[in-house]
C-alpha cells in the first residue's frame, strides 16, 4: 500500500513540476512556489494512492482484481479523491472560498482518477508476464549447489531459544 502511495506521489509529483517548470520559465512564479506546490500535489497523492491501495487490497482478497475494469478503477481513484477532500473540508474548509472548494474537488477527484488508471494499466501490463501460483520458477543464477529441494507440505525444524 505504502508503495501505490509512493508511486502516486512520484508520478503526480513529476506532471506537476513538468507544469511548474513551464511556468517558471514564462516567469510566473518563483522556484520556492513551484516546490512548494509540488510537495503539496506529492502528499495528497501518496495519502490518495495508500487509500486506492487499501480498496484494491479489499478488492483482491474477495477475487473482484481480476474482473476490475478500467472504469471502476478510475471511479474508485476518484471515490478517494472525494473521500481526501471531505477530510479536508472537515478540517480547513472553513477557509475556503466556494470556488476554492470546487477547484480542490475538481484536482483531488482528477489526481485520484488519473492515478488509479494509471496504476492499473501498470499492473495489468506486468501481470501478463509474471508468475501464476504454482508455477516453476526459472534459475536465478548461482546459488548453494548443496540445497535439496523439499517438498510442499514438509515441516521445517526452526529451533527456538
Amino acid at each position: 500500500m505504502v508503495g501505490t502511495g509512493l508511486t502516486f506521489a512520484a508520478g503526480v509529483g513529476g506532471v506537476v513540476s513538468i507544469f511548474g517548470a513551464v511556468a517558471w520559465l514564462r516567469g510566473g512564479p518563483t522556484v520556492r512556489d513551484v516546490l512548494e506546490t509540488v510537495g503539496k500535489f506529492s502528499v495528497a497523492s501518496f495519502v490518495l494512492g495508500v487509500g486506492f491501495a487499501g480498496v484494491v487490497a479489499i478488492g483482491a482478497r474477495a477475487g473482484l482484481f481480476k474482473k476490475l475494469s478500467l472504469r471502476l478503477g478510475t471511479a474508485l481513484g476518484v471515490g478517494a479523491g472525494s473521500l481526501y477532500w471531505g477530510a479536508l473540508a472537515m478540517t480547513g474548509g472553513r477557509s475556503w472560498t466556494p470556488r476554492l472548494a470546487i477547484l480542490n474537488f475538481v484536482l483531488l477527484a482528477v489526481i485520484g482518477g488519473g492515478s488509479a488508471a494509471a496504476m492499473l494499466l501498470i499492473a495489468r501490463r506486468g501481470r501478463s508476464s509474471s508468475l501464476e501460483p504454482g508455477d516453476e520458477v526459472r534459475s536465478l543464477g548461482a546459488g548453494d549447489p548443496t540445497t535439496v529441494p523439499r517438498r510442499a507440505n514438509a515441516k521445517v525444524g526452526v529451533p527456538r531459544l
